[in-house]
């Protein structure tokens, strides 16, 4: 069976495609003079590219310019999509304003009256094709002079760090660990070192290779021995974030049944020592990063307290966190064995029912098998899933991929896992790559995801795109690309190493800051998904220099730690009112759980927004300009307890999707003629005025709701 490996570029294609094609846009086309045929002439560029595209994604694995050649191609496309975005929104003013005039004799003040001249749009219009002409003759070039052939990958790996875990085991089987768990039980059950009351066993390896999973056996295991009980047990996943206070106060809530934890770390510290003293614990903190010696001796501090044979686990990728921990024992974890490997291969390859069908794999593309894996458990993981879906004659095509062969010795991402997104659909690969927005150790709902995938356009608008979305979310996990979470069954998560493979195809076109100031990539001028972990305080400097990148998309900031949701976050006035109107290219804005209290009017200049988040912030209204934002699919207003009212106008928002003004609010009622979004799939709750009759004829007639 062959397989046709698409690039991204051809995803947004389609996009550009459907927007061409589209009645209402070729209708408004034909009102301004020469842009009709500027358009018809675009569209047959784009089709020459098209076919440009064939082997291109296979290509680019071994030829360094054919990946520059896509990645400035996809930067093309996106400018593309923008501006036939911006020309879409004007067709659909253009016919909103036409009914209302034909049912009213009222002007329609909440939409500008102007719409930009033909020379303007024909002029845009001109220069993209130009743009992309230029590409199509590089490529046309390369192809006659015949260049197109060996070259080098210029792929690279992004930082590992770790994911978010837990004790609760997600397999039933851990292949090729008997020998390890012997001897690691051996030593916490062994004698205490001399004059400790506690010992820090360091578990130490690269990624993948079964740090936690070994960590989560014996933890488990201590659980049901009789001869060695412990009194106390917590785990914690610690990550990059090595802050000892959170750390302290994680492991405070699992051994200690008070419903109040403190706040400030002496109070914690001296509660941790309290529960702990002359009682037998064991902890294990799971992918620690952190080798300062002076934060370690801190966090140790309580414990000592414990009683003789108390015990710490840590599991780290790197040996001078274990020699900071001053750990008793440091145990490297190898690789499985080849036949571990392929029994684990077999697992996710074959299902439990289909193990027989393994025999009938030819022995050669067995063992190729084997050795793609490199007796890490993980690439056996991954690998099986991405073969149980593809039938047997091809394996050996995907065995003998460009993609083993990297030259690129800096990277670190296992060809086993590269591939995994290599071979993934076109649609799929953007659903992807797009994860990497989130920080690692970020645990999210499928509804968060779906929605932000929608608002991109990674999925294409559609009456069934959120059924859509969620097919695309449900292959993912299929695949072994997101999982479910260990701690909360509602949410997912994605592995450390799976998440540094959806950096390294996403950063080119995004990045994300997880430091008190941005520090702006080299690249600014692609950039179009920015997102930053909030912290309490987000000053103007913070920001500096973001204005800059005026192709940008997405302004997502993220919450890591648990959190109250009525806990805000400062946010500089500079954002709002300075910042946020030069990204004129916006697609998502969340401005969640900021101390915001108004929006400036400049808000319904956004007219690519498709995604607002305001929840849990303190504004009373929206601005009623907010009504002009014709694209606005999602509209997310939970938890605004000062909330007072909705835009008149919002029937206008004739895209709106999803609304949710769930939790507690001021709202007295709804805003009238809501009967007319007739886009609207997810409303959270209808409030009812004292037109009561008017309301309830509106709700009556959202005959689409889901939800």
């Amino acid at each position: 069976m062959e397989f046709v490996v698409e690039p991204v570029v051809s995803e947004l294609f389609k996009g550009l495609f459907k927007i061409l094609e589209s009645k209402e846009v070729q209708d408004f086309a034909r009102n301004l003079v020469g842009v009709d045929s500027e358009l018809k002439e675009l569209g047959e560029k784009v089709q020459m590219v098209e076919n440009l595209l064939g082997n291109a994604e296979d290509k680019q694995l071994t030829d360094k310019r054919v990946k520059e050649w896509l990645d400035n191609l996809q930067d093309w496309a996106f400018d593309a999509e923008d501006l036939l975005d911006e020309f879409a929104y004007h067709a659909s003013r253009r016919k909103l304003k036409a009914e209302h005039q034909a049912s009213s004799s009222k002007v329609m003040s909440c939409l500008r009256a102007s719409f930009p001249s033909p020379f303007h749009m024909g002029s845009k219009i001109k220069d993209i094709t130009c743009r992309l002409e230029q590409l199509q003759q590089k490529r046309s070039a390369e192809h006659e002079m015949q260049v197109v052939s060996g070259g080098t990958s210029s792929n690279v790996a992004a930082p590992q760090r770790p994911e978010e875990t837990s004790s609760v085991p997600p397999e039933q089987v851990v292949h090729g660990r008997v020998e390890d768990e012997a001897k690691l039980l051996d030593r916490v059950k062994s004698a205490q070192p001399s004059g400790a009351n506690f010992r820090v066993i360091a578990i130490v390896g690269m990624g993948g290779i079964g740090k936690t999973t070994i960590a989560r056996k014996i933890y488990n295991h201590m659980q049901v021995l009789e001869d060695f009980k412990f009194d106390k047990k917590a785990w914690v996943c610690v990550s990059n974030n090595f802050d000892v206070l959170t750390i302290s106060k994680a492991i405070l809530e699992s051994i200690d049944s008070s419903p109040s934890i403190p706040n400030h770390l002496n109070e914690v510290q001296l509660k941790l020592r309290d529960t702990v003293n002359q009682k037998k614990f064991l902890l294990v903190l799971d992918d620690v990063w952190s080798d300062d010696y002076g934060q370690w001796e801190i966090l140790k501090a309580p414990f000592k307290a414990g009683a003789p044979g108390s015990t710490m686990i840590i599991t780290t990728r790197l040996e001078n966190v274990a020699s900071a921990a001053r750990s008793f024992v440091t145990y490297p974890l190898k690789p499985i064995s080849d036949d571990h490997c392929w029994q684990l291969f077999q697992e996710h390859a074959f299902g439990d029912g289909s193990m027989a069908e393994a025999h009938e794999i030819h022995h050669s593309i067995r063992e190729g098998l084997i050795q793609r894996c490199r007796g890490l458990p993980l690439a056996a993981k991954t690998l099986g899933g991405l073969l149980h879906s593809k039938p047997w004659d091809s394996w050996e095509k995907i065995l003998n991929s460009n993609i083993w062969s990297t030259s690129d010795k800096s990277d670190q991402i296992l060809p086993a896992l590269r591939l995994s997104y290599h071979y993934l659909p076109s649609n799929l690969k953007r659903c992807f790559a797009y994860c990497a927005v989130f920080p690692k150790d970020y645990e999210f709902k499928e509804n968060e995801l779906v929605l932000l995938w929608m608002a991109e356009g990674i999925v294409q608008s559609s009456d069934k795109q959120f059924d859509k979305a969620g097919e695309y979310f449900r292959g993912l996990c299929s695949r072994s690309l997101l999982q479910k979470s260990s701690s909360h069954s509602s949410n997912y998560v994605m592995h450390d190493l799976i998440h540094d493979l959806a950096e390294s195809v996403f950063k080119e076109f995004s990045f994300r800051s997880e430091k008190a100031i941005i520090e702006l990539p080299q690249n600014i001028k692609r950039m179009r998904h920015f997102s930053y972990i909030s912290d309490r305080f987000n000053g103007e400097k913070k920001f500096i220099g973001l204005e800059k990148l005026k192709s940008l998309r997405t302004f997502l900031p993220v919450f890591m730690r648990p959190h109250h949701f009525f806990d805000n976050h400062f946010i500089s006035a500079m954002v709002i009112f300075y910042l946020l109107p030069k990204l004129k290219k916006l697609r998502v804005l969340s401005l969640e759980k900021s101390t915001i209290t108004y929006l400036p009017d400049s808000i319904g200049g956004l007219m690519h927004l498709r995604y607002l988040n305001f929840s849990y912030t303190m504004i009373k209204s929206l601005p009623e300009s907010t009504s002009q934002l014709l694209n606005l699919q999602t509209l997310l207003l939970k938890g605004c307890s000062r909330l007072v009212n909705l835009p008149f106008n919002m029937r206008y928002l004739i895209n709106l999707y999803h609304l949710d003004i769930s939790g507690h609010n001021s709202l007295k009622e709804m805003p009238s003629r809501m009967k007319e979004l007739k886009n609207l799939r997810v409303l959270s709750n209808f409030i009812v005025g004292k037109e009561s009759s008017l309301n309830l004829e509106d709700l009556k007639s959202l005959s689409s709701l889901q939800g």
